[in-house]
């Protein structure tokens, strides 16, 4: 799977020209953890392992997840374009042994390594061994810890494809908490370090030994926390770490070696986060925290479209009432929320037993299920959990993966801050399990943890900036999860014995916080089973590329998914256009134009489980057609019509658009719908199934501004425009003109109006049926 070059000749619009073309086979990484790592630390193999995940679906490259003791046959191994080793210290000699002949052989063949931490220089037992032979294979030295807390990454170079988006000299990263184990390379180049201004280490360092390429980096996934956002030590403040963005490009470089020309970059979903609530029903047993959580998530997925996993303690229940909860968590579901699991007792810890796990999971899941089914609301089945308590180590995830199928965790993340994918390891026979760690950091430790202290001001302060971070400068679909309680969410006052930490009378100014968030970024906003859907296909499918300079094309492939319904969640999904800084000007699927991208990403629509062609042209400017921009929600289709584009939304609550269009015009069938002045774009929302059609307004300068007026359609005359309207209260609308309103009627009825600084200003009557509001000019 090697990156092809040839000469050729390509037919643009009206002419010709020459250019280089490169093409790659069916991209993969091989994660791999050590399994006698683990039994020795498993809280750093799960670190590394979850980050490494992450790491992968940013860089929008499908992967699996492995373990060294189970190292595949050459043939295997040829079908990974790059491998990750994960703190994969320990092995036994067999496994080293067998490292070693299978890493030679795939090196030769032109293929790639990514080492974090060092590789098998121990036996299982933690002894010393002799690793030479796998040393001189990667060109390593080990230099054992080195530095210390204070210590930072800095770029030494950026003339290379991994650090040329940084500038010289650029610090990426926070202080370190502890030193790290240096990994020297032996040639190449070396192109960040850790330092703290006097003496420097290697920190990652990227060399072609041969045909292969190996990339060395210097502890990423342990606690000293390289890729942290925030740390709960001094300086205590949110940091933009930009570590994450040098790691992406180094297992693309890893993938692609050398590349020149754009590229295609998967991500879960076409908005640069993805938002979801995971909520944790530590009390379940007390109503008013039940009944003030439920309320308040709701309205954050009706004012938002951000949609809740809402667990509980189910043994729990019972005394809060399920006559009382079983129909506001009904609610929830239709509003495209979930209902999962929180354990029955909340009581999993390092002792578990085969009967405990039992009535723990599967009491929970049928306690649940035949309550609200009792109450007269069914839900549907619990396929989601969420981990109570202490961390459940990942050698347990079989427990977790033979009942559900989305998991979500959490203990990591002041070390390791971004960790999701479709994770396999220790799950058996459960190949579709998803996990998501926990996005820092929890409500708990803000509000509650005696060893964190701090103001609901400082708390909103800090949590806001990690998520613009993640927002603005990880992006690529980045999911955010950060962990909510409902005692938190109520200002349960702080229990006796914590006098020591800040005590706040009020954290809900935090959630509030959160909420606005939510609602003022363009965020996509998936259910909780359409995002597991989403993170599996992340994983699992395969892609070809061939692009030149102005040209993508690529050979999506579903037919490799395990599950035949994960194709029926991949609309709203997006394929970033890396290494380029021209922008889309069309795209088509299956020969068919697909008006739905941005400058430089394009929305996937709904797909069969089989082979699709996408093929992307760029240029130097944005393009001049109307596209879809962004969507919140998942998006079946998007066509071209006649006088514009239109788009299915599939959503139970609020589902929000942005449409770029060279015209003026109007979206029909939007619930809501403005004309945003800064970039030109039409945006609205919607908050049910809907067919959206952009059209063309002829009328000279006319855009509708703002409106909360549903227009079904148009129609256009002499200095008139129709709007036919759904059934509304409270109407307003507000436009402009280049020509005066003369004259406003609703259903034949004169409606005042006024003039405003940007246009006009309607209020329209309360009307039961459709109606035409007619413009004259």
């Amino acid at each position: 799977m090697k990156v092809l070059r040839w000469a050729a000749v390509l037919l643009f619009f009206c002419g010709s020209a020459a250019f280089a073309t490169q093409s790659f086979s069916q991209p993969r990484l091989g994660i791999f953890l050590s399994k006698a790592s683990y039994h020795q630390d498993w809280e750093t193999s799960q670190l590394a392992g979850h980050g490494w995940v992450g790491v992968a679906n940013l860089a929008g490259l499908p992967y699996d997840t492995l373990f060294v003791e189970e190292m595949p046959s050459e043939r295997e191994l040829a079908r990974y374009s790059a491998l990750v080793f994960a703190q994969a210290s320990l092995a036994d000699d067999a496994t080293y042994a067998q490292l070693v002949a299978r890493l030679r052989g795939y090196l030769a063949a032109g293929h790639s390594v990514v080492v974090d931490g060092p590789l098998a220089v121990k036996d299982e037992k933690g002894n010393a061994r002799d690793h030479q032979g796998l040393d001189d294979l990667l060109g390593v030295n080990y230099k054992g810890p080195q530095g210390e807390s204070g210590y930072r990454i800095r770029v030494r170079s950026n003339d290379h494809f991994v650090t040329q988006t940084f500038a010289p000299a650029q610090f990426l990263t926070p202080a370190l908490a502890s030193a790290l184990e240096i990994l020297e390379p032996r040639s190449g180049s070396v192109l960040l370090v850790s330092t703290d201004g006097e003496k420097s280490f290697p920190y990652l360092s990227c060399s072609q030994p041969g045909k292969g390429r190996v990339v060395l980096v210097s502890d990423f996934g342990t606690s000293a926390g390289a890729g942290t956002f925030f740390r709960n030590d001094p300086p205590q403040v949110a940091y933009a770490n930009q570590l994450w963005n040098a790691l992406i490009r180094a297992v693309q470089w890893a993938a692609y070696g050398d590349i020149d020309v754009p590229f295609p970059a998967p991500q879960v979903t076409n908005a640069n986060l993805t938002a979801i609530v995971r909520f944790d029903g530590d009390n379940s047993g007390e109503l008013q925290y039940q009944l003030k959580t439920l309320h308040f998530l709701t309205g954050v997925a009706e004012d938002t479209g951000v949609v809740p996993l809402y667990t509980w303690v189910s043994s729990f229940v019972k005394r809060a009432g399920w006559d009382k909860l079983a129909p506001l968590g009904k609610h929830l579901e239709e509003l495209g929320g979930e209902i999962g699991t929180h354990s029955k007792f909340h009581n999993i810890d390092r002792e578990m037993t085969p009967e405990r796990w039992k009535e723990e999971l599967d009491g929970s899941i049928q306690e649940i299920e035949e309550n609200m089914r009792a109450q007269g609301y069914p839900i549907r089945k619990i396929q989601s959990m969420i981990n109570p308590g202490d961390t459940i180590p990942m050698g347990d995830y079989d427990e977790v993966a033979r009942r559900f199928s989305f998991y979500m965790t959490h203990g990591l993340e002041q070390s390791v801050p971004v960790g999701f994918g479709n994770m396999t390891w220790f799950t058996g026979t459960n190949k579709d399990f998803v996990v998501l760690e926990n996005s820092p950091h929890p409500d708990y430790q803000w509000f509650y943890d005696p060893t964190w202290s701090y103001t609901t001001a400082q708390i909103t302060a800090n949590e806001e900036a990690i998520f613009d971070h993640m927002f603005h400068n990880i992006g690529r679909g980045v999911i955010f999860n950060e962990m909510w309680h409902d005692y938190s969410i109520s200002s349960m006052p702080v229990h006796e014995g914590k006098e020591k930490r800040i005590i706040n009378a009020n954290n809900f100014p935090f959630y509030e916080a959160m909420k606005t968030k939510f609602g003022t970024l363009p965020v996509y906003c998936p259910e909780p089973q359409e995002l597991a859907q989403k993170v599996r296909a992340m994983a699992q499918w395969n892609y070809s590329w061939k692009a030149t300079d102005d040209l993508v094309e690529m050979q999506l492939d579903l037919s490799s998914l395990r599950r035949a319904d994960t194709a029926e969640s991949v609309g709203g999904m997006g394929i970033r256009i890396e290494n380029t800084r021209k922008y889309i000007q069309s795209v088509t699927i299956d020969g068919r134009p697909h008006p739905a991208f941005d400058n430089q990403l394009l929305i996937l629509p709904n797909l069969s489980q089989g082979k699709h062609t996408i093929v992307v042209r760029l240029g130097a400017t944005s393009a001049g057609a109307a596209r879809l921009t962004y969507i919140s929600k998942q998006m079946t289709e998007a066509t071209p019509t006649t006088g514009g584009l239109a788009f299915q939304v599939k959503t139970k609550t609020k589902a929000r658009f942005a449409v770029a269009a060279p015209w003026s015009a109007i979206a029909l069938q939007a619930d809501a719908q403005e004309f945003d002045e800064n970039d030109g774009q039409i945006k609205g929302f919607v908050r049910s199934d809907r067919r959206i059609e952009i059209a063309k307004i002829e009328l000279p300068g006319f855009r509708i501004t703002r409106a909360n007026a549903r227009v079904i359609a148009i129609k256009e005359g002499a200095r008139l425009l129709s709007l036919r309207l759904a059934p509304g209260t409270g109407s307003q609308l507000e436009l402009r003109a280049e020509r005066p309103l003369a004259k406003v009627t609703l259903g034949g009825q004169n409606i005042l109006f006024r003039a405003t600084e940007r246009g006009y200003a309607l209020e329209l009557p309360s009307f039961a049926q459709e109606t035409e509001l007619i413009l004259r000019f």
